[in-house]
């Protein structure tokens, strides 16, 4: 199976004072075409300082990253933010829409970029919203939905771009714990039905039943790479 995601020998460090931290210490691992990875750790392990190396956020201080072949490492601030813009689905733990849109509205912003045309625009945002089960409720405004809806559209507007990669920093880690597990078996399903890539971050270990793999980080370095387990 084809690499998507290769990350080699990445070292990022941060100077605190007189002292310098690991936050990622020589890693190095490949994610292919259609898998659903976990990281998984603690506060302090490194995970998100990974999950923005990944995503172009910010440049490792050793190391090459390259998603489809193409090293993003490599990529100007100005070449990163587009080709994340074009080819990474974001979804966070604050679901960052927009208060003043529809459900509807907020996917299709999401995707304005690739999609001029506005009747292909709304058609894509409502074939995701009816993917992640909103159908119906394109014309709710946010404070009209419940988190777990709300993480919805978050999804939907990442997955409407149809992405290389999709990237979930804890994206349960604003809901509760029966609302969550439905988000991580959406996540589950999403990945099976459209075999969109995804790499996730979060603390909860009972996630890993969702993933194909688990990559287990502390102190800025792999600990375990464990594959899926029987639910």
């Amino acid at each position: 199976m084809e690499d998507k995601v290769r990350i080699e020998n990445v070292t990022k460090e941060y100077s605190t004072g007189s002292k310098v931290v690991k936050a990622v210490n020589n890693i190095s691992l490949n994610i292919a075409e259609g898998e659903f990875i976990i990281i998984l750790g603690p506060s302090g392990s490194g995970k998100t300082t990974l999950l923005n190396l990944i995503s172009a956020l910010t440049p490792p201080t050793n190391g090459r990253i390259f998603i489809r072949d193409r090293e993003i490492t490599a990529l100007s601030d100005k070449k990163a933010t587009r080709f994340r813009a074009e080819h990474i689905g974001l979804v966070f733990q604050f679901f960052n829409l927009l208060p003043t849109l529809t459900a509807l509205e907020n996917v299709e912003i999401g995707v304005a970029l690739k999609i001029k045309n506005p009747d292909d625009l709304r058609k894509r945002a409502l074939q995701y919203l009816k993917l992640v089960g909103l159908e119906g409720m394109e014309d709710k405004f946010p404070d009209q939905l419940s988190g777990g809806e709300q993480q919805r559209v978050s999804v939907a507007r990442a997955l409407a771009m149809e992405p290389d990669l999709l990237i979930a920093d804890e994206p349960t880690g604003n809901l509760d714990a029966e609302t969550g597990e439905e988000i991580w078996e959406l996540l589950r399903e999403l990945n099976e039905r459209t075999g969109t890539t995804i790499l996730a971050v979060t603390h909860w270990a009972e996630a890993a039943t969702y993933a194909n793999r688990t990559v287990h980080l502390r102190s800025g370095k792999i600990e375990k790479i464990m594959r899926k387990v029987a639910k």
